[in-house]
């Protein structure tokens, strides 16, 4: 099949994908299915599905097959609402899974806090769902000293940055963000139901107190097309 065939079958899925019933609750045929409506070859309808699989209009969970994406949750790294808050905020289902913690060393949370390499940190795995859909893998580092009892809480349920105000009194005041695309390693991916090496989007977030004491460095492993993000900004005379 030429380049232009590729084109454009995919111009014809993704104008199938935009109209509100085009598949049955929102799961594409079997890629034979879809090769012998279409009459083309495997590779190239891998090929379209690659492409809007890239473009984030599809994505594709082991062994289920191909799926419409929903829409984009609207996410702003730098503000202190909760997942959950900004989950329902936008009509959406949040559900957290806690997966793992445990209190110990963690270089990149210790590099990123000014810490010495081998200070413990308080450490809390999750997986979030959105709608049911698992689209982010988490671990969140927290100094000991600023939380002592903090692996009791119930975080599943609840907010770590609620936890921190309400139990300790930390307002987190300072943050350094990292963002950038990554391709999801095989631990993330298993937690997410992908693939390894499915585009993700990964947050880096140092947090610091009013005092500038280190308290928190988060580590996020996002879909790539599960979000948008949204910052707000006002400039200050």
């Amino acid at each position: 099949m030429s380049d232009a065939y590729y084109l454009r079958l995919t111009d014809h899925l993704r104008e199938l994908l935009s109209g509100p019933e085009a598949f049955e609750e929102g799961r594409l045929p079997a890629e034979r299915t879809l090769a012998e409506r279409f009459r083309t070859t495997r590779v190239t309808l891998r090929q379209a599905l690659a492409q809007l699989e890239g473009e984030g209009l599809i994505h594709r969970s082991n062994r289920r097959g191909w799926f419409v994406s929903p829409a984009r949750l609207d996410y702003d790294p730098t503000r202190d609402a909760g997942f959950n808050d900004y989950v329902r905020a936008q009509g959406r289902r949040p559900r957290t899974e806690v997966l793992h913690t445990d209190t110990r060393p963690h270089r990149p949370a210790a590099e990123a806090l000014g810490l010495p390499v081998d200070c413990s940190f308080h450490h809390i795995r999750r997986r979030r769902f959105v709608d049911d859909r698992a689209v982010l893998a988490e671990s969140l580092w927290v100094v000991p000293a600023r939380a002592p009892d903090l692996l009791q809480g119930d975080f599943a349920a609840n907010s770590l940055w609620g936890e921190l105000r309400s139990r300790w009194g930390l307002t987190l005041a300072h943050r350094s963000l990292r963002l950038y695309s990554e391709a999801l390693a095989e631990r993330e991916a298993a937690e997410l139901g992908v693939a390894p090496g499915t585009a993700g989007l990964s947050v880096r977030r140092a947090i610091f107190d009013a005092q500038r004491r280190p308290v928190e460095y988060d580590e996020e492993h996002w879909l790539h097309d599960a979000l948008c993000i949204t910052v707000e900004l006002e400039n200050k005379a």
